[in-house]
């Protein structure tokens, strides 16, 4: 089941007695694990109805599962990781075959931060018993309403434009998403957040900077170009890893340089690059400011000081700035 499943599950309080946390949303697990407390633990009874373990031996689940709850009708027994599910061996039998047993007195909730494998018999006997619930990425939409409404719990308002450049500049990741929105608005003053606010205010990612690195290639500002890659190699990039992703960049405007000569709309390309619509948008918008011929030489500029690096021809100290300048000759 998907999250929605599992909060109207929570909601008509018909929450199974095995469950199994997965997926790499970890702020959406953490939510709905206190969405699941707060429905189980009567308040100021949590700590006596609630019991979380590592690794535990077999005889030691089973009794915290059977333990009966304490002014409460249900117990939470909570498993972080457990090896059967993520380990390489395979776990003990005996709590494959107890997990349909299960007194509806209790909760068992298997929590992997680490991805399950799902061959393994713990997780089958688990799935069968309908309780694997997967926190997958959010769509484009829905990332787009998490970061307007964490912005609205920090007491500011963000419209989706914003939410949308925030997204683009910080990239995906949740968990890093929720760090630069308490980050912006403890730092700006007014009620409503701007793109300019976050240009000034949030830490762009590796790849935002790669892509206004090749923006201000593409534009011919060389001061801004360098100045970017500068500020990635004071962070602490690796230099192989920046270039992986310049090349990157340059392969995805050439993908777009061929669709634009088949004379492909805007919307198809943008589904076929398969990126969320604003930063698919800004490449489109890159591409324009090029010729095919441009984007094709980057690629091999690229690609030849890449395999020069990884076959010892060549010292990663200093390509990169070789690179740019290379780049930056193509617009004459």
């Amino acid at each position: 089941m998907n999250r929605t499943e599992l909060d109207r599950l929570i909601t008509q309080r018909r929450i199974p007695s095995v469950l199994l946390f997965e997926g790499e949303e970890q702020v959406l697990r953490d939510a709905a694990l206190a969405r699941l407390r707060a429905a189980l633990l009567p308040a100021g009874l949590e700590d006596l109805n609630e019991t979380r373990l590592e690794a535990p031996e077999t005889d030691a689940l089973i009794a915290a599962v059977e333990t009966v709850p304490f002014m409460a009708d249900r117990r939470l027994v909570i498993v972080r990781d457990h090896p059967a599910l993520v380990g390489r061996a395979e776990g003990d039998s005996r709590l494959a075959e107890y997990l349909p047993s299960v007194p509806p007195t209790a909760v068992l909730l298997f929590d992997c931060v680490l991805k399950p494998d799902g061959r393994k018999k713990l997780y089958g006997v688990i799935k069968k018993l309908g309780g694997v619930v997967t926190f997958a990425r959010m769509t484009d939409r829905e990332l787009t309403g998490f970061v307007t409404q964490s912005f609205r719990q920090q007491g500011k308002n963000c419209d989706e434009r914003t939410a949308e450049y925030l997204i683009f500049t910080c990239g995906t990741e949740t968990t890093r998403l929720q760090t630069e929105i308490a980050k912006i608005a403890s730092l700006h003053a007014g009620d409503a957040v701007s793109p300019e606010d976050v240009r000034a205010l949030a830490t762009p990612s590796s790849e935002s900077t790669v892509f206004q690195m090749v923006d201000a290639v593409i534009s011919g500002q060389k001061n801004r170009a360098f100045s970017l890659l500068r500020s990635r190699l004071l962070a602490g990039e690796d230099r192989v890893g920046l270039l992986a992703m310049l090349l990157r960049q340059y392969r995805l405007l050439q993908h777009i340089k061929i669709m634009k000569y088949e004379k492909r709309s805007d919307a198809e390309i943008r589904s076929a690059l398969g990126l969320p619509d604003y930063p698919a948008r800004q490449l489109i918008a890159q591409a324009n400011g090029c010729t095919g011929s441009q984007v094709k030489k980057g690629v091999r500029i690229c690609l030849d000081t890449d395999y020069a690096i990884k076959s010892g021809k060549l010292n990663p100290d200093g390509a990169l700035e070789a690179i740019m300048l290379k780049l930056l000759e193509l617009r004459k």
